[in-house]
């Protein structure tokens, strides 16, 4: 067993270290900042990870290579037949992803977790051997420890030549095709919509989210990019879950569709499958509407652009809230009681979906009804 302060052994040169020597070893960090561990089997590296960060399954969900159901039925496989195997391993045995698909979102997960450790300066370290019964290694492939040491510090220096904020909102603000971008660039720009989060735009990008964040900086930079005015605010949910891997993948679905997260362990031994399910089924119908509108193309776009932008302007031209007591027919005014978009929050800052439905009601002599836990498109 080799211990000892992190400082006084520098973390790549250990590695190093055990490779050259051939070593099966874990090496364990724990920090004020995070926990770490890297395996490796015979001097190479097989896998890395930080706690918090990103899982394995949260890789293979955001590459599109799982479903969160499949996660969820491979978490409790896990769990109940077999403890100790990497879900990369299930769900390569069950035929659900090819060892490339593995090795992608295993190597992308395990640079991330080195460059993540690579930058944590106090705390303690530990490097032992593999206990006899360790049956998390085995797996078809490694990697070379000294290239991906090596990839993991070039990364690391190049995300610290500046990041956007996790929570800074950008907006288009020159014209790409005229600058020489690599492929990550195109994958970020094609995301930014001016209401997302760059945390938002990471998760769904597949990028690791220092490297998308240190991206979105350089565009930033080149004029391409530029921050949003006009801030919506984003819904609170607390998330519960028993499963580290569950919370994160159930912070990665919410963020995609900029939700705000309260993370917790869940304690009292309900299903964590019942959330993970009803959060995907909640956010279905939405996602649908976004894509419908992200495909519009040439002349639907025009066409589409057009109407919305006559609606409001009829809206702020031509309001009818005054007549509603001209209307004579029997009416029953529907609201959701989470709806965000009406009232505006910019022209009625102190109004609530619950005062505007009952006055709408009042001035209709209409019955109402406030439909819970329902927002604008009901």
């Amino acid at each position: 067993m080799i211990q000892g302060r992190i400082g006084e052994i520098d973390l790549s040169d250990l590695l190093r270290a055990l490779e050259a020597a051939g070593k099966s070893a874990v090496v364990t960090l724990e920090t004020p900042r995070g926990t770490g561990k890297v395996h490796l089997a015979l001097g190479r590296l097989v896998y890395a990870r930080t706690e918090p960060g990103p899982h394995l399954g949260e890789y293979l969900v955001r590459l599109g290579y799982l479903s969160l159901d499949d996660i969820q039925r491979l978490v409790l496989k896990q769990r109940r037949e077999n403890p100790g195997t990497p879900l990369g391993q299930l769900a390569l045995q069950a035929g659900l992803i090819s060892e490339a698909e593995l090795h992608e979102a295993l190597s992308a997960q395990v640079l991330e977790a080195l460059a993540t450790m690579l930058t944590w300066e106090e705390g303690r370290f530990t490097a032992e051997g593999l206990p006899p019964d360790a049956s998390q290694i085995p797996l078809a492939y490694t990697l070379e420890t000294s290239a991906a040491v090596l990839e993991a510090a070039r990364r690391l220096d190049e995300w610290r030549r500046g990041q956007v904020a996790p929570d800074e909102v950008l907006v288009l603000a020159g014209d790409p095709t005229r600058h020489a971008l690599g492929p990550e660039a195109w994958t970020l720009l094609e995301l930014v919509d001016g209401i997302k989060r760059a945390r938002s735009i990471a998760l769904e990008s597949g990028l690791a989210e220092e490297e998308a964040y240190h991206v979105l900086y350089e565009l930033k930079s080149r004029g391409l990019l530029k921050p949003a005015t006009l801030l919506l605010e984003d819904p609170l949910i607390l998330v519960l879950a028993d499963s580290s891997l569950v919370r994160r993948l159930l912070f990665v679905v919410l963020e995609r569709e900029r939700y705000r997260q309260v993370q917790q362990r869940f304690e009292q031994g309900l299903s964590s499958q019942i959330n993970l399910r009803q959060a995907e089924m909640r956010l279905t119908e939405a996602e649908l509407l976004l894509r419908r509108r992200l495909r519009m193309r040439g002349p639907e776009l025009e066409g589409y652009a057009h109407a919305f932008a006559q609606g409001v302007r009829a809206m702020l031209e031509a309001p009818v809230y005054d007549r509603l007591t001209e209307v004579r027919q029997r009416a029953l005014v529907l609201f959701g009681d989470n709806d965000r978009l009406v009232p505006n929050r910019l022209f009625r800052p102190h109004h609530s979906p619950r005062a505007l439905a009952q006055e709408a009601g009042r001035r209709l002599g209409a019955e109402v009804a406030l439909l819970p836990r329902t927002g604008h498109l009901l």
